[in-house]
């Protein structure tokens, strides 16, 4: 493991739901939660992230990556939920040894999400959805999957997530692996609000031959 990274990440996302309410409004940003989309209903999310913390150590100063995301998802069955994603990135640093500044907006791809829920959280003691999404922008190609755990206690809610993805870039020349867990802990206060936790831990594997680095 070559180093331990502490990444600063804020998220904005505003949704237009068909209906006011459905079972799988979502409380947390990056766990996903078992319920899928009621058969028939549609939505459109938009989320904007922004990462930072970058510094003179790792040659970026001034560090932002933002990731922008547009997405319509439509509810195929009570069981089986498909999204389609457009993403794009606009990424910004200084370079402190020569002060050259690097500004570039790049299109990162269109992704199908699938997700099937096997074990409704409302008949089990925990959900289980499986997740599948390919995601392609003309020179790679990624393949990621999940195990979507979680469950309702009350006004409590919790997702646990076990993620893989496989990236293959520069035209599938080279392969990177990545292993991600993320964790949500949150109460509802009212029909509108919640407030909660997330924890989300990310490791990558260049050519699944080493462990690069891990980031919390």
């Amino acid at each position: 493991m070559k180093n331990l990274n502490l990444l600063g990440t804020i998220t904005l996302g505003a949704t237009l739901l068909a209906h006011t309410a459905g079972a799988d409004n979502r409380i947390f940003t990056y766990a996903y939660e078992p319920e899928t989309e009621p058969r028939g209903d549609w939505e459109y999310e938009q989320s904007v992230t922004l990462r930072a913390g970058r510094n003179a150590r790792v040659g970026q100063e001034d560090y932002q990556h933002w990731q922008f995301r547009e997405e319509i998802e439509h509810g195929v069955t009570d069981n089986y939920t498909v999204g389609l994603y457009l993403n794009h990135d606009y990424k910004h640093f200084t370079n402190p040894v020569s002060s050259a500044t690097t500004s570039h907006h790049e299109w990162t791809g269109v992704s199908l999400e699938n997700r099937h829920l096997v074990l409704n959280p409302t008949e089990h003691a925990v959900g289980l959805t499986l997740y599948l999404e390919p995601t392609y922008d003309g020179s790679n190609f990624e393949l990621e999957q999940k195990i979507i755990l979680g469950q309702r206690h009350g006004d409590w809610k919790w997702a646990f997530n076990i993620s893989q993805a496989t990236e293959w870039e520069d035209n599938f020349r080279t392969i990177e692996g990545e292993l991600e867990f993320s964790f949500g802990l949150a109460r509802q206060l009212t029909r509108r609000w919640s407030v909660g936790i997330e924890f989300r831990n990310q490791n990558e594997l260049p050519e699944y031959r080493s462990w690069e680095n891990t980031v919390f």
